[in-house]
């Protein structure tokens, strides 16, 4: 049976830095470690704190999980 070793957990907070000529946004990414124990829902509601600290808007608050997989 497969295990998780070593997992990490990093909350990104994606930001809108500016607009090039074409109209597409540019978007800068915040990242902090985190406790992987922390639920979708504490982690947005983390994500939506830190968010409103910025001085850029927020596209996007993401979670990404890393573990390496063993048997």
């Amino acid at each position: 049976m497969a295990t998780r070793m070593n997992p990490a957990t990093k909350l990104q907070i994606k930001v809108i830095t500016a607009t090039d000529n074409s109209g597409k946004e540019q978007i800068a990414v915040r990242s902090f470690n985190v406790n992987p124990a922390l639920t979708d829902a504490d982690l947005l509601a983390i994500g939506t704190k830190l968010g409103s600290l910025q001085s850029f808007p927020v596209s996007d608050i993401c979670r990404q999980d890393n573990a390496a997989l063993a048997e």
